[in-house]
């Protein structure tokens, strides 16, 4: 169950089930909003970025679901500060974190296939990274149970 004025950032290598996840959580909270780091993947980094704060500031005050992999600290902190400045209270971050060989065959079943040395350099990324995510300022980390990625 969802809360309004809730935001979850998805961190997940691509191929993890981020976008499997997040389209569950829509089906069961369809009054929440998902903001799909897939459709925005055409863009350069720049328009990117405003096309979501675009579609951020368009839905304060509801509950949205950020998708992106977010497999930085420094990402992770970007969708904290922009969400906070649009007026998000409760942002959790939620972590999809299943083993890389997961991610590698997920990814071949994909509409658009990333390289596999890139599924690769973010699932290091991302592992490397969430020994500190708790200490990120996050409300609360969720991390996606086994099952639930894809």
């Amino acid at each position: 169950m969802s809360e309004k004025n809730t935001a979850y950032v998805l961190v997940g290598t691509p191929g993890s089930g981020k976008s499997f996840l997040a389209r569950t959580f829509i089906k069961s909270n369809p009054h929440a909003v998902w903001i799909e780091g897939d459709s925005f993947a055409s863009y350069s980094w720049v328009t990117m970025h405003d096309q979501i704060l675009e579609e951020l500031g368009q839905h304060v005050g509801g509950t949205v679901v950020l998708e992106g992999t977010h497999h930085s600290r420094e990402s992770r902190l970007g969708a904290l500060i922009t969400l906070r400045s649009l007026g998000w209270r409760t942002i959790n971050a939620v972590v999809v974190h299943p083993p890389l060989a997961t991610c590698v065959s997920q990814n071949a079943l994909r509409s658009k296939i990333i390289p596999r040395h890139e599924i690769v350099e973010c699932h290091r990324r991302i592992e490397k990274s969430l020994k500190k995510i708790d200490a990120e300022g996050f409300s609360s980390v969720i991390y996606a149970p086994e099952g639930e990625w894809v």
